[in-house]
Formats: structure tokens, sequence, C-alpha cells
């Protein structure tokens, strides 16, 4: 009884951290330590990322960046489905 019991509780938990990882994996889909101009749909500018990240936030469907705005580094969310990332070389 303590064997099934035991093989039950290691199972679970097996089960329960790779859903975490995979979680974790959709949730924080991050560019890294590049440069990037961001275009939104609708928006007349380009927004351009220096040495900087573009991270996605895939259940709450927008991405977060922080380009340079009048001479200010400047959060800015986008909505996912509107916004291009180009990585410039």
């Amino acid at each position: 009884m303590r064997t099934k019991l035991f093989v039950m509780f290691i199972t679970v938990i097996c089960l329960v951290g790779c859903d975490k990882i995979n979680t974790m994996n959709r949730t924080m889909d991050t560019m890294l330590g590049g440069d990037y101009d961001v275009y939104i749909q609708g928006h007349k500018d380009v927004y351009h990322v220096k040495n900087g990240k573009v991270t996605s936030v895939p259940e709450k469907g927008y991405y977060i960046f922080y380009p340079i705005i009048n001479g200010k580094e400047t959060m800015v969310q986008s909505p996912i489905q509107i916004t291009t990332i180009v990585s410039v070389e």
C-alpha cells in the first residue's frame, strides 16, 4: 500500500513540475542583448530599443520594452497581435 502511495506521489510531483516548467517557458519569451526596432500598428513612430530586451507576456497578450523617448528610457507595453519586432544588426 505504501509503495503505491509513494509511486502516485512521485508521479504527481513530476507532472506538476513539468507543467510549471512549460508554463514558465511560455510566459516569458525574452529577446536579450540586442538592438530592436519595434513597429506598432497605428503608431507613426518606430520605437528603437538599444542594447536592451523585448519581453513577451503571452497570458496577458502584450510585449514590454524600454525605448528611449524624449531622452528618457520609458517602459512601453504593446499588444502582441499588432506589434512587429525587427532585430537590427
